[in-house]
């Protein structure tokens, strides 16, 4: 097994930021009563920028993205504050000290890869309706942990679940096939059609069966992706409960039961 950490790059920014001005280490990114307000956070105007003050948000998030390629837990809470660069507010800025407080918390946590696992499999879902942007995220698993994942808004206007779905699966898709190249270069044989796991039961029908509906047709061509990459036997979609998708905690701030169940699937804690 080979666990990858970031104990003392953590503990070196949360010195930097934190100092003596917060000690507390917080187990979980946002806390239960939190959610709401993380959720309702709105751009700053003139007079937020003068609260701030010289307070360097923008070199907090840079720092706290880095940290992501270890804690992949924490893609969406930073993604999140980074839609608030062009603007931000104090509460902002604190918000990302929670963050990192989280992180120091949880610094002595890593990556843990293992070769009983040679798998090549992906987690993805998407939310839609949500202000102010609907999001996406994925995270392709190999060696029984996460190997890349990735929370972003969704870039185009989507009209109902599906298509935000769609969106989601497409850009997974994407993700894994490169991987899946990036493997067998390096020598390691995979398994095709690899999974794609999904709690939309709207959208793997779609990529299942060929063909369009009135509710479909307008679908551009790269939310076929995924059908394509399922007809050529590369990949294919995988029904999950929601409950069980570890990629759910790319979409929203989650209570901390939820939060720990699927930061032990990217981390590979549950299957060790």
């Amino acid at each position: 097994m080979l666990t990858i950490k970031q104990g003392l790059y953590i503990e070196k920014i949360f010195k930097k930021f934190c100092s003596e001005r917060n000690t507390r280490d917080f187990t979980v990114s946002v806390h239960q009563e939190g959610i709401n307000a993380f959720h309702g956070m709105q751009l700053g105007n003139e007079e937020d920028l003068l609260a701030l003050g010289a307070r360097n948000l923008l070199e907090l998030l840079g720092s706290l993205l880095w940290a992501t390629a270890t804690h992949p837990e924490i893609d969406f809470y930073v993604s999140w504050l980074c839609q608030f660069m062009s603007a931000p507010k104090l509460e902002h800025y604190d918000a990302g000290l929670a963050i990192l407080s989280y992180l120091h918390h949880a610094m002595d946590i890593g990556i843990t890869y293992s070769a009983s696992h040679p798998q090549l499999e992906a987690y993805c879902d998407a939310s839609w309706g949500r202000q102010p942007r609907d999001f996406f995220g994925f995270s392709i698993f190999f060696g029984g942990a996460s190997v890349s994942a990735c929370a972003k808004r969704i870039k185009i206007t989507t009209l109902a679940t599906q298509e935000a779905e769609l969106y989601g699966y497409a850009q997974a898709a994407r993700a894994l096939r490169f991987t899946q190249l990036l493997v067998e270069f390096l020598g390691h044989t995979v398994r095709l059609p690899s999974p794609i796991h999904t709690d939309s039961a709207a959208a793997v029908p779609f990529i299942l069966r060929p063909g369009a509906t009135a509710r479909t047709r307008h679908h551009e061509k790269f939310l076929l992706f995924g059908r394509e990459q399922c007809a050529n036997g590369v990949s294919k979609p995988v029904w999950l409960a929601g409950t069980d998708l570890c990629a759910d905690i790319f979409m929203k701030a989650l209570d901390k039961t939820s939060f720990l169940r699927h930061r032990a699937s990217l981390l590979g804690a549950t299957r060790h």
